[in-house]
Order: C-alpha cells, then sequence, then structure tokens
C-alpha cells in the first residue's frame, strides 16, 4: 500500500508497505478521504519527530473485521477518530477527556495519508461512526476539525443570545461562524484582515465582518458599539498571530471569556496583567482537539447542513500531491480546507 511519509513540508515521500492486519477488536480501514489540518503545516512540532506518517481526519471503507470485533461490517462507510480516551481515568471522571494520557497516546496507524489504516479496539469501540449514505467520504473528513470547534463552544460555555467576537476566519473560523449560529447566537462580530476571507465568511452568515482597527482601544470602542453593552460576552480567538491574541483581550466584557484555540509557537508569548483580569473578572479558556461526544454533534452537523461542508472545501490532491496541499494549507491564498482523495 502506499504511505505518505512526512520528512518537512517540502519533503514528502511514498512507500509502498505491506497492508497491516488487524487483530482482535481491530478494524482495517481503506481510506477514501482525509483532511490536511493546519497542524499538519506546524513544522516546528513536526519535524523533530519526522518520519512520520501524518492525517487524522480520515474517512473510508471497512475492508477486513479482526476476531470479535462487533458494531460494524465489512463494507461499511466511516469516519474513525485518531485519539480516544480511556473513560475511567481521573480527567475522564471530570470530563476532561482530551487530557486522558490514553487519548494524547492513541493514533490510527500508520494514519489517515496512507491506503489502508487500522483502528485499534479501542477505536473501534469508542469513536468510529457509521457515515449516512448522504454524506460523502470528503465531506466526512470534516467530522474532526468541526469536533474540535465544537468543543471550544463548549469550553467557553457559549450560550444562546451571547454576544460574540470571534477573531480569524479559515477553515476553522468559518466552521466556527455556522456552528455559533446552530448554537442560538445572534450578535456575532468576526475579524479577519484578508478581504477574500472577509467575504467568505459573510457567505457563510456573518452579518458583521471588520477589519481592525491599528489602535486595539480605538477598535475595543468600536465593538462595544455594535456588540451594545460593554462589548463581547465570549471572544473567540481563532488566529495563532499574537496581535489577534491581544486584540482578543482588549474585546471582552468584563465578566466575559476569552477563549485560545489557535496554537502559537512555544517560545511565543503575550503580555498579560493580572490586575486586569482581577477588576473584569475575565475568565482564560483554552481548548485542544475533541472528543467522542464532540464527533458525535459534529457528524449530526453535518448531515443535518447546518455546516456546509462541501462549501469548506476549496482543494483536492492525490495522496503523491501531499506536499503540495500542505504548502496550499499553510499559504494564505485562495484556501480554506484540502482534502487528499484515494481511488
Amino acid at each position: 500500500m502506499k504511505v505518505a511519509v512526512y520528512y518537512n513540508n517540502h519533503d514528502v515521500r511514498i512507500e509502498d508497505r505491506p497492508v497491516p492486519e488487524p487483530g482482535p477488536g481491530e478494524m482495517l480501514v481503506q481510506t477514501r478521504a482525509c483532511g490536511v489540518c493546519v497542524a499538519d503545516t506546524m513544522e516546528w512540532y513536526l519535524v523533530p519527530r519526522a518520519p512520520l506518517t501524518l492525517g487524522h481526519e480520515p474517512t473510508g471503507v471497512v475492508l477486513k473485521l479482526g476476531a470479535g470485533t462487533n458494531g460494524f461490517r465489512e463494507g461499511d462507510r466511516v469516519f474513525v477518530h485518531h485519539h480516544v480516551p480511556c473513560l475511567i481515568c481521573e480527567y475522564c471522571r471530570q470530563g476532561n477527556f482530551t487530557m486522558c494520557s490514553t487519548f494524547k497516546s492513541t493514533h490510527i496507524k500508520p494514519g489517515g495519508f496512507a491506503e489502508y489504516f487500522l483502528a485499534s479496539a479501542s477505536h473501534v469501540e469508542r469513536d468510529t461512526l457509521l457515515l449516512p449514505d448522504g454524506l460523502s467520504f470528503d465531506v466526512g473528513t470534516l467530522i474532526e476539525p468541526l469536533a474540535c470547534v465544537i468543543h471550544a463552544i463548549r469550553k467557553a460555555n457559549v450560550r444562546a443570545g451571547d454576544r460574540v467576537v470571534l477573531i480569524g476566519t479559515g477553515a476553522m473560523g468559518l466552521m466556527f461562524v455556522q456552528a455559533l449560529r446552530f448554537w442560538g447566537v445572534r450578535k456575532l462580530v468576526v475579524y479577519e484582515v484578508l478581504e477574500w476571507r472577509q467575504q467568505k465568511a459573510r457567505e457563510f452568515g456573518a452579518d458583521c465582518v471588520l477589519t481592525p482597527l491599528e489602535d486595539p482601544q480605538a477598535e475595543a470602542e468600536r465593538a462595544r458599539k455594535v456588540l451594545g453593552g460593554g462589548g463581547a460576552d465570549k471572544v473567540i480567538i481563532a488566529a495563532k498571530d499574537l496581535r489577534a491574541m491581544e486584540l482578543g483581550m482588549r474585546l471582552a466584557n468584563r465578566g466575559a471569556t476569552v477563549l485560545f484555540f489557535a496554537t502559537p509557537q512555544p517560545d511565543e508569548s503575550i503580555p498579560l496583567f493580572p490586575s486586569y483580569l482581577f477588576f473584569n473578572e475575565l475568565q482564560l479558556a483554552a481548548s485542544y482537539s475533541a472528543d467522542h461526544l464532540d464527533t458525535r454533534t459534529a457528524l449530526d452537523l453535518l448531515t443535518a447542513g447546518a455546516v456546509d461542508g462541501e462549501a469548506l472545501i476549496t482543494h483536492r490532491f492525490p495522496v503523491e500531491d501531499l506536499s503540495e496541499a500542505i504548502l496550499q494549507t499553510a499559504g494564505r491564498q485562495h484556501c480554506l480546507k484540502s482534502v487528499i482523495q484515494f481511488p
């Protein structure tokens, strides 16, 4: 089988490996599509661990079941989540499934950028989902990233009627626009610096899309006028630019929650003034990955059309062109979501 092996963004090599055999409780999936995530472009994170096979947004067809594997049949169309929790550790008992050590250490093998992959017994049992007939393999790859968006909305405790600021409208940001509307948010201000992405945000349902002013204080005053009251009840920062993070802190109302969604590099930082947090009772939150509850909600939203998955996919590539897909995703040209397709 063909397996894409990542060395860096410019160097992805196709290797030929034996098709693996599923063990007890396992599942062999023939990959049909796998999305390219921004995380697949982060060389500072990936290169020290290279060579490795990426791909954590796969869909495919069940080709073979190991002994004792229940709940699925050969030929089933499935999505498999790459991480699964143990469900019994202290983090899982508290509902913090993405902090579970098992969650962080489990992976599909060798990865979604291969013609076939193995799902362990834990994957099969806890977070493998049947795709409805009307949902394509390509759109099914959006289950995982949309689940991350849903996880963030839950972490921020967004409620119907909240005034929300969203900074950043890449593919994830546009999923936020649609999911927040599903959540009952009617006052939403979106910030984006690229004109073509601003237009996309409007197409996906954002009524107020702004280019931030150079003066953060002036921008905060403008946001208060648009939103009413003292500003945003919830601020979601879906951009890894440090200036976006600093701006997000300024746009929050007293008692608001500011959620950091995008990942800057480990040595990057922003100034933080505890007295400002104290007197304004700001809550800072962050969101990492998604759990088995989020993936099910994501599948429901895509199936119902509450999130337009097909409109988010702008580029499709064969696995041989994975490097090009990664570079396209890392760039700031007219690309939202890239999907690797397998025959």
